[in-house]
């Protein structure tokens, strides 16, 4: 059996023993109401094949997936970073910013360049995690997670101070015209996915990001610099990142608002992703669809009584399984 089949089989045998371990989780402490434990699984799996279920996942895998296929290559590196839910944040202000302040209009133009600008913030965010990492010997996990809370500081500082409007902690709406459609938005960032997919793949980098990780010192023997190498995929990673916040801002958000010391969570989300993609960026996509879906379907148990904290720990009991088994089928695969 192939590797990528392994570690399909083993997912899959996480999914479902996930969602038993929920069922019983949830039988054991009785948070059914009218539901029942049968009506719950008839639900839960009557969305996980309706076509309305999966398009109200798309909007949130956009976010996640830009978050997790960059995440996915600086894993590899050994560059662990959880600075995506920052950059995915920077990378919103400054679409909002390019667009509303400085450009004020619609166009493809303004939206290209809110974009460019949204990616570049998130290159510079991810550079500085790199940079101090390098050159300083910070540990990145550190750095990355407190330059999350700075970039909350930045947007509640903004939506309630120079740019607030009206009484609430928020900004002005966009315009008409100045966003994207859903296909868009998912189109981008798949095209993102399957470019650093290909990076990867066919380029002499993509040797060079697993050698660092699985051999330091042979990849050191044979001229790969090490630092270069972080540096380049700290960029890279912030680059992708930061243009996910871009395309969230222009397509679901369209406004900033006050956000809570967690962030908006699509760049934790990612990370999860990642790892459940096997640090591919073609298979953390597949797996950014999986846990949108998840986060959508909220609001849905929510209207048959599940409490949402009880949806948010099913969430983390099919997760967890899931990355158990995938990370168990890439270790035999490795023997």
């Amino acid at each position: 059996m192939g590797s990528k089949h392994r570690v399909i089989i083993y997912g899959v045998a996480g999914l479902v023993l996930g969602l038993l371990f929920s069922l019983l989780a949830a039988m054991i402490l009785g948070v059914f109401t009218s539901l029942g434990p049968i009506g719950f699984v008839r639900t839960l799996l009557s969305n996980l094949v309706s076509r309305d279920a999966w398009a109200s996942a798309l909007p949130y895998f956009v976010p996640i997936a830009a978050s997790a296929s960059s995440l996915a290559l600086a894993y590899r590196a050994g560059f662990i970073t959880i600075g995506a839910e920052g950059q995915v944040m920077l990378g919103a202000v400054t679409a909002y910013w390019v667009m509303y302040y400085v450009i004020g209009h619609s166009g493809i133009v303004a939206i290209g360049a809110s974009l460019l600008a949204a990616g570049i913030a998130g290159l510079i965010y991810g550079g500085l995690v790199g940079a101090l990492r390098v050159w300083l010997g910070v540990n990145e996990i550190l750095s990355s997670l407190m330059l999350n809370y700075v970039a909350i500081g930045i947007i509640n500082y903004l939506v309630a101070g120079p740019w607030q409007q009206g009484g609430y902690t928020r900004t002005a709406p966009l315009l008409p015209g100045m966003s994207i459609s859903l296909a868009t938005a998912v189109i981008i960032v798949i095209v993102l996915g399957a470019l650093l997919e290909l990076f990867l793949v066919l380029t002499k980098y993509g040797i060079a990001i697993d050698s660092v990780r699985l051999a330091r010192k042979a990849a050191q023997t044979y001229g790969i610099s090490v630092s270069r190498t972080l540096l380049m995929v700290s960029l890279i990673q912030g680059l992708v990142a930061g243009t996910g916040g871009g395309i969230l801002l222009l397509q679901l958000l369209r406004q900033l608002r006050s956000v809570g010391l967690g962030g908006w969570g699509y760049g934790y989300m990612g990370i999860l992703a990642a790892w459940l993609g096997g640090l591919r960026p073609i298979g953390a996509l597949a797996a950014s669809l999986l846990i949108a879906l998840l986060y959508s379907m909220r609001s849905m148990l929510q209207l048959y009584g599940v409490s949402d904290s009880f949806v948010l720990a099913l969430e983390a009991i099919i997760v967890l399984s899931v990355l158990a088994f995938t990370t168990l089928a890439m270790r035999r695969g490795e023997r």
